[in-house]
């Protein structure tokens, strides 16, 4: 029997509607009583950052982002306004005990498989176990967890992955807030805290001030965090979620990044700051052309900060071009240039991340000339050649020269070639990049001399505006970790970079011998009335241990083994061992300082350092004493100060 033409027209109308949806990639629910509306259902979430958080009263994070983009793929928009906030335990027990409830972000674990119904993943979700610096705790494997105490979050994916651990119930802590297993953990209640690393870190830098207030001492294997729906939410609802995520991750751009990607790439450092064009110019040794690559200090280090993040990105990434360029596209948005001076005229312009290194700005002239600059009214006698956009012309306007005779070109070989050609009387640049470009370049780099000193600066990276705060800041949470983390050696990269293409520096002294000496006299007399306390108090970087006028001027100990003990600079290293690890030069210098005081009681120590508060690396002297502690234990006391030009 043929159809009737309104049979025929009502199924053409319904093909009609669904190519429709097909084409804008609408996923709504099937007709009737197939599913029900996305906004009806009652929607928790946690405090759990990147994921999903409250800040300036206003819900944010992956998931949350994830949540609105999802449900407006669907052509049912949700607004953040209808997700509740609640701690973890309240959301969880609503969504499993049904009443047409979502939750997330949740871990889908086989524990908890047929609980819920899911949809996902939105991102890898990684558990580790904090402990205190100088606790001593050090685990290998899930067998070494027996007898301690483990604080967790009362119904967090934690509890079960430590269960399957075979870690006993008997030692779980269970807590609903993160501020109650933090005070339990920095007063001893708890031996260690199970949580996200990432947002540990983030409450610990919260309710402490210091994001490494804690150290990790074991992490475990990745878990993928879902959408949670209650069991009775019909599949329909929950079958349409996923098709309209689905299709995020499948929409690609022209650089093929889906709208997952951007979302993720928002909160996600190791995902959008790949996304990001990282930019250079020529200017050796801080950026160049080395073996067909770029290289150069500040390369080295931005490697430095992939690898801390887990970036997949090196120095092939790196494009050198025109400064004047990289400025243009940097304010277009989405890229990163380096390595730029501060000023008051650029500052607005860029989000900044630095210091990493610094250097002087310099005028050189040809020796022959037997120019002399006595004042900055002297320069506008002269014809000065400065690259386009660099701060070179600021300095010098800033002193008085006239713009005329300034003289840009876009590259620095070309002013080189303008100098050796009488085209400019002087270069401004750079002393070590001049220098650098003398030695490539030059006819003879022996003939051209320094006549003024311009500046001296330091040089940071620079964000497009549009770049998110958490990937700006998390690259600077970065930077610090390669300055300030050792390796087995118990150098950091930064370290590593900057001696390999400066060397080891001397420094402006800003304190004397006298007060360092008098600095471990003091501490040594406190250490050996309360030494927990007195451990405790140069941890938290308190006065007298680190100075507040002088904070290159602080405190360490080390026990008879190397043990680092207590830091009034970075309590990172509390609990490292460093026998056997020593400076950027391969000097032990922690082994002599220990072997020196067992042996002779006081004595210095030379050896070569970071400074907390200048860029690069410097000899430092330290004096060192042993101590007996109210604990009846030897304890070695040590304080250093960063020689002078004199005395290097």
């Amino acid at each position: 029997m043929l159809p009737s033409r309104t049979s025929l027209f009502h199924g053409l109308m319904l093909l009609f509607v669904g190519l429709m949806l097909l084409i804008c990639g609408c996923t709504s629910l099937p007709p009737g009583d197939a599913g029900i509306p996305i906004e009806s259902l009652t929607i928790y979430t946690e405090q759990n950052p990147p994921y999903n958080y409250e800040e300036n009263g206003t819900l944010q994070g992956l998931s949350i982002d994830l949540f609105e983009a999802v449900t407006e793929q669907m052509g049912r928009p949700v607004s953040r306004d209808q997700i509740q906030l609640v701690p973890w335990s309240e959301g969880y027990q609503a969504a499993l005990h049904g009443n047409k409830t979502m939750i997330f972000a949740i871990a889908r674990l086989p524990a908890r498989e047929t609980s819920f119904k899911w949809a996902g993943p939105i991102y890898p979700y990684t558990t580790v176990l904090f402990a205190r610096p100088d606790s001593g705790i050090a685990i290998t494997s899930t067998e070494e967890l027996e007898g301690y105490r483990i604080g967790v979050i009362e119904d967090d994916a934690a509890v079960q992955q430590l269960l399957d651990a075979g870690v006993n119930q008997s030692q779980l802590v269970l807590e609903t807030n993160v501020s109650t297993l933090v005070t339990e953990l920095q007063e001893g209640g708890i031996d260690l805290w199970a949580y996200s690393q990432t947002s540990g870190r983030y409450f610990a830098r919260q309710l402490t001030g210091n994001a490494y207030s804690f150290t990790i001492v074991y992490t475990f294997p990745d878990i993928p965090i879902y959408f949670g729906f209650s069991r009775d939410v019909p599949d329909a609802t929950v079958q349409s979620f996923q098709q309209a995520l689905d299709a995020l991750k499948a929409d690609k751009d022209v650089r093929g990044i889906s709208t997952y990607d951007a979302i993720i790439g928002r909160h996600v450092p190791l995902v959008g700051l790949s996304h990001l064009q990282y930019l250079t110019e020529e200017w050796a040794p801080y950026n160049f052309e080395e073996n067909g690559t770029a290289g150069g200090i500040g390369v080295g280090i931005l490697e430095a900060v992939f690898a801390d993040i887990g970036v997949n990105l090196s120095r092939e990434d790196v494009q050198i071009v025109p400064l004047a360029e990289g400025f243009r596209e940097v304010q277009n948005g989405s890229s990163v240039l380096f390595s730029i001076v501060r000023s008051s005229e650029r500052d607005p312009l860029y989000q900044w991340v630095g210091p990493f290194t610094r250097g002087s700005f310099v005028i050189y002239a040809p020796m022959n000339r037997n120019i002399t600059i006595a004042s900055p009214d002297d320069l506008n006698r002269f014809r000065i050649g400065a690259v386009e956009g660099t701060i070179e012309n600021t300095l010098l306007t800033d002193r008085g020269v006239n713009t005329s005779r300034i003289i840009n070109a876009p590259a620095p070989e070309d002013l080189l070639r303008m100098l050796e050609a009488g085209e400019i009387d002087l270069w401004a640049t750079g002393d070590l990049a001049g220098r650098h470009q003398m030695m490539k370049t030059a006819e003879d780099p022996t003939t051209y001399e320094i006549v003024y000193t311009l500046s001296t600066n330091d040089f940071y990276f620079v964000f497009s505006k549009d770049v998110p705060d958490t990937l700006v800041s998390a690259f600077g949470q970065a930077l610090e970790n390669v300055r300030l983390q050792r390796d087995a050696q118990g150098v950091s990269e930064y370290e590593r970079v900057i001696y390999h293409y400066l060397g080891a520096s001397c420094a402006r002294q800003t304190f004397t011998d006298a007060e360092v000496i008098a600095l471990v006299n003091i501490t040594a007399a406190d250490i050996g009335r309360n030494t927990p306390d007195t451990f405790r108090r140069i941890n938290a970087g308190e006065a007298p241990y680190k100075s507040p006028e002088h904070p290159d001027l602080y405190v360490f100990v080390y026990d008879t083994n190397v043990t680092l003990v207590a830091s009034g600079d970075n309590i990172r290293q509390v609990g490292v061992n460093y026998h056997g690890k020593t400076d950027v030069t391969g000097r032990p210098f922690r082994d002599e300082i220990v072997t020196a005081a067992i042996a002779d009681g006081t004595g210095w120590v030379e050896y070569v350092y970071s400074n907390p508060l200048q860029t690069g690396v410097f000899y430092k002297n330290t004096y060192f004493r042993r101590a007996v502690g109210s604990d009846g234990k030897i304890y070695i006391i040590a304080a250093g100060n960063y020689q002078s030009c004199e005395e290097v």
